[in-house]
């Protein structure tokens, strides 16, 4: 059972890596991005290039920011995946594939050299060189990408939660407004706290706190009229409010709801499993 959740658990972790980080839209904004990166890295003109025309230099920057991003962005992303099943700790994982991407960037980047300013290639010196500032450039970048792309995972599940507060206080409004409008049915000397509705013949018999009374109205009318109300169900003629469950006895095999009215409510084996789900100690 345990393997099965973690694999689960697994299997959505991936999907979502997925789904969050390749994303157009977003690898469009994070283009733009590095771009401007590159752009004041270019016209700070570091590494002795001072020298070097401002365009010429904005455009390797440019450049080396692009070909970093298409590097360390997926080869991280899918160091992730593969490696995820093997090491649990998340920083190592992240360590293992920036390390991957950097050796991989130390490789490009002597081309760019070569494309840009005509300096010959010798992989033998210009790798060596080029590893300890690809590690702490492209690393220190990727943690920048982890926690925006963090702090924006943040902000959506703030906005969810947000959402779903709404709605619950928007439906416990119309939960009350229902309730409201089904005690307004009864005399007023039988209007009350609502325990639990019961169906009688062509009646319907309403138990409040203040007594019941009977009303001409049918049994699942009433249900579609308190589908909001916490209660529920608990056989095919009785509705119970939970609030109003004192406490639960048995009777053999039966199960029967006391009500704090002492009203004994039985339930059905329809009902019995949503009725253990309600944590009435059953």
């Amino acid at each position: 059972m345990s393997i099965a959740l973690f694999t689960i658990r697994e299997m959505y972790m991936k999907n979502q890596m997925v789904s969050d980080r390749f994303n157009l839209k977003k690898i469009r904004h994070d283009l733009l991005v590095v771009s401007v990166v590159g752009m004041f890295i270019g016209f700070l003109a570091p590494f002795g290039m001072d020298s070097t025309p401002l365009f010429l230099s904005i455009s390797f920057w440019v450049c080396t920011s692009v070909c970093g991003y298409l590097i360390y962005m997926p080869t991280t992303v899918l160091g992730e995946l593969v490696l995820l099943p093997f090491i649990n700790r998340h920083w190592l994982r992240f360590a293992i594939s920036a390390l991957l991407a950097s050796v991989i960037m130390s490789f490009v980047v002597p081309i760019l050299t070569w494309l840009f300013f005509y300096i010959p290639l010798d992989y033998a010196s210009q790798f060596w060189s080029m590893l300890p500032k690809a590690i702490i450039i492209g690393t220190a970048l990727s943690i920048a990408t982890i926690v925006k792309d963090h702090i924006q995972h943040q902000q959506v599940i703030i906005k969810e939660s947000e959402q779903k507060i709404e709605q619950i206080q928007e439906n416990d409004d119309k939960a009350g407004q229902q309730l409201q409008l089904f005690i307004e049915q009864l005399p007023v000397e039988k209007r009350g706290q609502l325990i639990c509705l019961e169906m009688s013949d062509h009646y319907l018999k309403v138990h409040t706190d203040k007594g019941h009374h009977l009303l001409l109205l049918r049994f699942k009318d009433a249900l579609t009229m308190l589908d909001l109300v916490d209660g529920m169900q608990t056989h095919r003629s009785w509705w119970i409010a939970k609030e109003a469950v004192q406490s639960v006895k048995r009777d053999g095999r039966k199960v029967i709801l006391v009500m704090i009215n002492q009203l004994e409510v039985p339930v059905s084996k329809t009902y019995l499993d949503e009725v253990k789900n309600q944590h009435f100690h059953v």
